[in-house]
């Protein structure tokens, strides 16, 4: 068994969405000036890094994050290795077999783009392809950047994604894992009434 940690560390030094505001982790309690213990405190959107959006992200009154299913959460998934393509499409996508598949993570080069800054050239998909996962039956996505959607996106590929009850996450880090079949585990925090969440998601090849 092996297990892959696809999830981006949260720090200062991120990429974070434009206009989003930055990461900040900070010592407010410090044992090196005489306190009894050590405290942190972070601040940050709920879109930092390896994260979930819920369908309140995009579709008003919609389900919180606190309100995703472990079922959807958890379970089999697929890893689709795209290196190659500028976008992901519903002709790219319809030349591979995902009957049955449910949960579908897409490894693309934006795993080469650097992780310091952002960067608006990543690969994303496209609203044709966001219908062909929903006709399809898949029922969880997953991008290896920071959104599912291109950069100047009119939201459209969120709103079909999340108000087809599809969930999306986003901030993947697939680099090292291979395509292929594995047990995903997906849990976002639970924030109640967060139209997002930072997630800790790994993968186990059996």
């Amino acid at each position: 068994m092996r297990i892959y940690d696809v999830t981006r560390p949260i720090s200062p030094m991120m990429p974070v969405w434009p206009g989003d505001p930055p990461v900040t982790l900070e010592r407010v309690r410090s044992m090196d000036d005489g306190e009894r213990n050590n405290l942190s405190n972070m601040a940050g959107s709920v879109h930092i890094g390896t994260h979930v959006d819920a369908p309140l992200h995009f579709v008003a009154g919609a389900a919180d994050v606190s309100s995703l299913p472990l079922e959807t959460l958890i379970g089999p998934a697929r890893v689709l290795e795209l290196p190659d393509v500028g976008a992901i499409t519903a002709e790219l996508l319809s030349h591979f077999d995902l009957t049955g598949v449910k949960r579908v993570l897409f490894k693309t080069r934006n795993g080469q783009l650097r992780q310091d800054e952002f960067d608006a050239s990543f690969v994303a998909l496209t609203l044709d392809a966001a219908q062909w996962v929903i006709e399809h039956g898949v029922r969880l996505v997953g991008m290896d950047y920071l959104s599912v959607e291109r950069f100047g996106g009119d939201g459209s590929v969120h709103r079909a994604l999340l108000g087809a009850g599809v969930v999306v996450v986003e901030g993947l880090d697939l680099r090292a894992v291979p395509p292929g079949d594995y047990a995903l585990t997906c849990l976002p925090l639970k924030l109640v009434g967060s139209d997002g969440a930072p997630a800790r998601v790994v993968l186990v090849e059996e």
